[in-house]
């Protein structure tokens, strides 16, 4: 539970910079970027890979013990696959952007920010519903059961290598955002 907290509390102050983040310029080395493409990167694709599957599991556990409603476990899962081909199409959309090529940076950073606030509810409701729920009805062996890595999935066309160099290539991104917005680093 401390490390979805963690991970969290830095994927919120993420969005918070993102959504300071005002302008693209659509110039491809403008100083902003590189950021701007590292942080999308890791905020779009990191909760897909190794945080969200995490979560569904936890819910999917609660499930089989009646410990959560069904609806609000579905909710959970539903956000999650919204967020994931969110997070796709804001990517095509912010390389269309950066190329002007099909998209103005105004909306492409409108869509960066929506994208954000879509996965700021989410950690809410999972904050008040999900985390909760497991703290009071998991026991060790649950999370035993929970916590093996996840795998990337076969559908996801940037993360088809292994686990380990997907989150080598997380630690890299997390560092380098740090560095630039002020997140904790692992």
């Amino acid at each position: 539970m401390g490390r979805l907290l963690a991970e969290h509390r830095n994927l919120f102050r993420l969005v918070d910079w993102l959504g300071r983040h005002r302008e693209l310029r659509a110039e491809p080395f403008a100083p902003e970027i590189g950021l701007m493409v590292d942080a999308l990167v890791y905020l779009t694709r990191f909760p897909d890979v190794s945080h969200h599957p995490l979560e569904d599991r936890i819910a999917e556990r609660l499930l089989a013990r009646n410990a959560m409603p069904v609806d609000q476990a579905r909710e959970i899962e539903a956000q999650h696959e919204r967020l994931a081909q969110d997070g796709l199409t804001l990517l095509t959309d912010l390389e269309g952007a950066v190329r002007e090529e099909s998209m103005p940076p105004e909306l492409a950073i409108a869509g960066a920010r929506l994208y954000a606030e879509r996965l700021r509810h989410n950690m809410v409701l999972e904050e008040l519903t999900l985390f909760p729920a497991a703290q009071r009805h998991l026991d060790e062996d649950d999370w035993a059961a929970i916590a093996p890595t996840a795998q990337a999935s076969a559908s996801d066309p940037l993360f088809r290598e292994d686990v380990e160099n997907i989150e080598k290539r997380f630690v890299q991104l997390h560092r380098a955002i740090a560095a630039q917005v002020g997140c904790d680093c692992a």
